[in-house]
């Protein structure tokens, strides 16, 4: 339990083209309406400065409208605080205050200084008491009018409609994104699907379809055909090379094993016979990895020529009939049925042969129990459970590849090909094998199609 906590902690994550394009546009939709909101804050923001620079000048204009009516310089030095008070007091309720300035010096009006240049706008101040001043010379002097333009509640909804425009923009995206990947990623999909569908070994295994339109797909396409192509090619060598291998010694050591009997019956001496008995056990054994051999290496299509109607109970007897009578005495055979299934008969005495012997190997001695039935869903169900050691999940999951062997069981005879064998013979026969692990013992099971008439 620990062991597999441990490995989902460690496992990478998973995850897909279609999430990162996802999320992509999500976050390129968020980014837009984000720069979307800001180029239209920055507008409205200049808007309204020119509308405030705008009702300044005017403001300056009126002051200098009414600065006008006094004729001479000295009725307008005269009455200028006068003018300043009543214009200051009818803008009062627009915030606009306006002054008058002599060079750098205030002669008149509540306004700060220094004022900028003639003719120009600006604004100054710390946050929170930003003002924009404008100016304009009057004859010899600079008439000022300025306006606090810092409002914070204005600010307060840019930053709220920048956020809005955020999040409705990445929400637009990801109500659509979720479509348009699909129908981008289209060609992926069915490439990925014609590769689901692929055989080794049959003819045109390594076909995917016409090409693509789209040039990176097309790509795809002909590399994964060209790569299949040549592991085609490599495991047809690989196939051939084990199936004549396996041809070639099968008949010499069926000779050799014949010669050894026959010499061990024409030999007196006792020591003599025992050592010829040795030897011919042991050019069994090399016959019985001579045969698994061959199995792994023919193609499922081959193996799986001349299928009939199977009964699994009867496979299970066959296969028992072969044992020693005390190994068939620690063996407990339930048949719910017959267990009818389409297959090979000799291919799945195989199998169930290779079962039992892994069990009684394992077992030390202990009952091994072998059950066969008809199970709703699953098809016919083989299972083969032994009091052993068991095995640790890491070495479950090896456990089917070829001359992979248990640390710490070597000392046992084998050659590692039996659960192998087994996993390759399920498969012919359209099966699956699986194996339940644990300090009481190992439970292998395969499960194969159940047979139909007809």
């Amino acid at each position: 339990m620990v062991e597999r906590s441990l490995a989902g902690t460690l496992a990478p994550r998973r995850s897909s083209i279609a999430s990162r394009v996802i999320k992509v546009t999500v976050m390129s939709a968020a980014a837009g309406g984000l720069l979307a909101a800001l180029a239209a804050i920055m507008t409205v923001d200049r808007l309204l400065a020119a509308q405030a620079d705008q009702r300044l000048r005017a403001a300056l204009y009126t002051l200098a409208d009414e600065l006008d009516e006094e004729r001479t310089l000295r009725d307008r030095r005269r009455e200028l605080h006068r003018t300043l008070q009543d214009e200051n007091a009818e803008i009062r309720p627009s915030g606009i205050r306006l002054s008058v300035f002599e060079g750098t010096r205030r002669i008149a009006g509540p306004g700060a200084g220094p004022p900028p240049p003639a003719g120009e706008c600006t604004s100054a101040g710390p946050p929170g008491a930003l003002l924009r001043s404008c100016t304009r010379s009057y004859k010899g002097w600079q008439l000022l009018a300025q306006q606090q333009t810092d409002r914070t509640a204005l600010w307060w909804r840019y930053v709220l409609a920048a956020l809005a425009s955020m999040v409705l923009g990445g929400a637009s995206g990801a109500v659509a994104s979720g479509k348009l990947t699909r129908w981008a990623l289209g060609p992926l999909f069915r490439v990925a699907s014609g590769l689901r569908d692929l055989r080794p070994g049959e003819p045109g295994a390594a076909d995917l379809g016409p090409p693509s339109e789209y040039d990176e797909v097309r790509a795809v396409q002909s590399a994964v055909e060209d790569l299949t192509r040549q592991v085609e090619m490599l495991l047809g060598q690989a196939r051939g090379f084990a199936a004549n291998a396996a041809h070639e010694l099968r008949t010499p050591l069926t000779t050799l094993r014949a010669e050894l009997e026959l010499l061990a019956e024409h030999t007196v001496a006792d020591e003599d016979r025992r050592s010829i008995e040795r030897a011919s056990l042991r050019v069994t054994h090399l016959g019985t990895l001579v045969d698994r051999l061959l199995v792994l290496a023919l193609p499922a299509e081959k193996l799986g020529d001349g299928f009939e109607a199977v009964s699994m109970a009867d496979v299970v007897q066959d296969a028992l009939g072969a044992r020693t009578p005390e190994e068939q005495a620690r063996v407990l055979v339930t048949a719910a049925d017959e267990g009818m299934v389409r297959g090979d008969g000799p291919l799945l005495t195989s199998l169930v042969a290779n079962a039992i012997d892994n069990a009684l190997k394992y077992s030390d001695g202990t009952p091994v129990a072998v059950k066969v039935e008809h199970r709703s869903g699953a098809g016919v169900v083989l299972e083969v459970s032994d009091q052993g050691p068991g095995m640790s999940v890491p070495e479950q999951a090896r456990a089917f590849e070829p001359f992979y062997r248990v640390p710490g069981h070597t000392s046992r005879s084998g050659h590692g090909l039996g659960l192998a064998l087994i996993a390759h013979v399920a498969r012919v026969h359209g099966g699956e094998t699986s194996l339940a692990s644990g300090p009481d013992g190992t439970t292998l099971t395969v499960c194969l199609p159940a047979w139909q008439p007809g």
